[in-house]
């Protein structure tokens, strides 16, 4: 997906809900399951997991 494409939906659904919440209309969540290890699948799970320890410190 381009990311022209991807920050095109995020600020259009971002416009949608503050149109929403103006009018005072309810605006249910969007919940995304995030996977790291399918997104950067040319590292192997136990360098993710490395890294993941690093960046939580």
């Amino acid at each position: 997906m381009p990311m022209d494409y991807e920050l095109s939906c995020v600020l259009n659904r971002r416009q949608a809900i503050n149109d929403a919440l103006d009018e005072g209309e309810d605006v249910k969540p969007l919940y995304r399951v995030h996977n790291v290890y399918t997104e950067f699948h040319e590292f192997p799970r136990k360098q993710i997991k490395q890294y993941e320890q690093t960046f939580k410190q």
